[in-house]
């Protein structure tokens, strides 16, 4: 039912570029080094924040954002050299507001599959293009669990284009981007944030590709309801495609 919807409301089941981008990424390879040239690390360590991780004893803790970042220190004390991350596709207990909740005739649904790659990396890291794109999005999105300084950019090719989210920055380092400026690889764009401006979280990156926005303009979703992941999938390819990270 969920997929028949969104052919419906927007003409396809999966994404007809799905395909298109997949072959291209499989051409290209990025560098977490080029993203973070501050860090100079391109290798990662996989964080596990499923319901069954025992990473935290329980979802409240993930609320605890100092035992979240204590333990998130610790982790990345006995793994110096890597990049902890993950997420992709990953069901999470973190999504406890009503924001990600809706209601239907079979009851409630929540919204906790994560459709983005999550770099655990300290407030002020700066967060560069690796990639030429348009600056097609800019939102002060820090309200309780938003994106806090909200960047999207677009990427054109030659026979199709896609998108690339950059949300947990600080409000005014993606702010001085006017809508249409042009970005060139290699430039900062954006500074992670901490949790007083980045929507109330412990300081990350959330990145994400998008093959459409959709009908979204200031926003666009980090987590799916998993009844309708297929699609989402299709809409929202692996980040690890352009990276080709061991690990995930």
């Amino acid at each position: 039912m969920a997929q028949q919807h969104f052919k419906n409301k927007f003409g396809f089941i999966s994404h007809p570029n799905s395909a298109k981008f997949r072959d291209w990424a499989a051409t290209h390879t990025f560098s977490l080094k080029s993203m973070f040239p501050t860090i100079q690390k391109n290798e990662i360590h996989p964080l596990d924040l499923s319901p069954t991780s025992d990473f935290l004893e329980n979802k409240e803790d993930f609320h605890n954002l100092n035992l979240f970042a204590q333990k998130l220190e610790a982790l990345q004390q006995k793994v110096p050299t890597k990049i902890i991350a993950g997420g992709y596709l990953e069901k999470r207990n973190l999504y406890t507001s009503d924001l990600y909740v809706r209601t239907n005739e079979e009851g409630a649904e929540k919204r906790d599959v994560h459709i983005g790659l999550d770099f655990w990396l300290p407030k002020n890291t700066p967060v560069h293009a690796i990639l030429d794109g348009e600056v097609v999005c800019v939102t002060d999105d820090s309200h309780h669990k938003g994106y806090g300084g909200l960047l999207i950019l677009k990427h054109q090719l030659s026979d199709f284009h896609f998108y690339t989210l950059y949300g947990h920055n600080t409000v005014s380092s993606v702010l001085k981007h006017p809508i249409g400026h042009q970005v060139k690889k290699g430039e900062q764009i954006a500074i992670l944030a901490d949790e007083t401006e980045n929507g109330d979280w412990v300081p990350h990156l959330h990145f994400e590709i998008m093959l459409t926005l959709l009908d979204f303009t200031s926003d666009f979703p980090r987590v799916a309801f998993e009844s309708e992941i297929e699609i989402w999938k299709s809409i929202c390819p692996d980040p690890n495609l352009l990276f080709k990270l061991e690990g995930f």
